[in-house]
This record gives C-alpha cells, sequence and structure tokens, in this order.
C-alpha cells in the first residue's frame, strides 16, 4: 500500500508538468528538422546529457523513473533546468494536497487555455487511476462547483481555478475562507504557484510544439 500511494503521487506530479509517458530507456537524439521533430527547438535527450544537465537528469530519474520532456526542454539553459526541478520538487513536498484535486485542476485549467494534450492526458488520469465516471468528468467540465471533494480539497480547487483563470478576481474573501478550511499561507501559495505552473506548462507545450508521442 505504501509503494502504491508513492507511485501515485508520482504520477500525479508528473502529469502536472503536462509530460509524455516515457520510460527512461526511450529517450531519443531530437532533431528539429525532422517533420516529425518532438519540439520546434532542440534540446538534450537523456542520453546525450553530460555535466550539470546530466546531473540533473540523474536527479530526477530517482525520483520520477525517467525525464518528462516538458523538463528536457530546459537543458537549453541549466540553471533554469536546476530551478525548475527544485521548485517541482518542492512542491511535490506538500502532503495536503489531494492528487485527485490537483488532476482535476490540471485538466480544468488545460481545457481553459485549449492544451488539447494536456487536457486529454489528465482527463485519462481521472477516468484510470481516479476511477472517475465519464459522467462526473463531464459535469465537472460544465461546473468545478459539481466536484466530489470533501469542502476542503474542494474550495482549495476553486481558489487554484480564480488563481488561474481570473487572477484578478482573487480576494480577502477566498484566503479568509480558505485558512478556516485549515488551509495556511504556505498550502495557499503553493496552491497557486501549482495552478500557475500548470498554465506555464500548457504555453511551453503548445508554443514549442511538444510532441505527445516523444
Amino acid at each position: 500500500m505504501t509503494l502504491l500511494k508513492k507511485t501515485t503521487t508520482s504520477l500525479a506530479l508528473i502529469l502536472s508538468l503536462s509530460t509524455m509517458g516515457l520510460s527512461a530507456n526511450e529517450a531519443k537524439t531530437v532533431d528539429v528538422n525532422s517533420s516529425t521533430a518532438p519540439s520546434l527547438l532542440s534540446f538534450t535527450s537523456e542520453k546525450d546529457a553530460k555535466g550539470e544537465v546530466k546531473k540533473v537528469y540523474d536527479e530526477i530519474k530517482k525520483q520520477w523513473g525517467f525525464v518528462p520532456v516538458v523538463l528536457q526542454q530546459y537543458s537549453l539553459n541549466p540553471e533554469l533546468l536546476k530551478a525548475q526541478w527544485a521548485i517541482y520538487s518542492t512542491l511535490g513536498a506538500n502532503k495536503n494536497f489531494n492528487p485527485k484535486m490537483q488532476t482535476m485542476m490540471r485538466m480544468l485549467v488545460s481545457e481553459k487555455n485549449d492544451c488539447e494534450y494536456c487536457l486529454g492526458l489528465n482527463k485519462g488520469m481521472l477516468l484510470n487511476m481516479f476511477k472517475l465516471p465519464i459522467s462526473e468528468i463531464i459535469a465537472l467540465q460544465k461546473d468545478p462547483n459539481s466536484a466530489k471533494l470533501e469542502a476542503k480539497q474542494k474550495a482549495m480547487l476553486l481558489f487554484m481555478l480564480k488563481s488561474a483563470n481570473t487572477p484578478n478576481a482573487t480576494s480577502t474573501k477566498d484566503i479568509e475562507n480558505l485558512k478556516k478550511l485549515g488551509w495556511s499561507d504556505k498550502d495557499i501559495f503553493e496552491g497557486v504557484k501549482s495552478a500557475a505552473n500548470m498554465v506555464a506548462g500548457a504555453i511551453l507545450i503548445d508554443a514549442l510544439k511538444i510532441q505527445k508521442d516523444y
């Protein structure tokens, strides 16, 4: 049970990056001139990694088993790669966030940002990992308030969605309500950061045409 919980948590965090489900030995050399190139820009694949990039890749593989393609794109700037990995590692350490709630957030933010791959990936996770019926997912897409979560988790879900989709609409009242439910300032900040990461991930995937089959 402990192993299953750890695997579920790791997969939830991996999918929060909107990444592709590859095993470590499927890394390949990037050819941006090919019509099937995995991205509009080059980057360092796992097998070609050296120096600081390899060091970070090894840390990622130790925790997740492979290096998500979105993080491989950061190899163009090793300092940003290190910084981004540190962010994901830190956010993943917060045990107060329900992985199902986070997946709902990612799916709904993906839909708002028209990231088709991100949307399909997280919807598939809700169906296959969390066993949500399709009718429940459709209802969730129509109205996030229909989310079948405990009050504390639902409140965070709605706040994360507001932060990502209409950031100017957040208020002191939102924060007060979250705190009444037991969320700390640190939790709330990390919730906003996670939502912002999802928006950034969708932009990166769509703008650089990162391929889902890579």
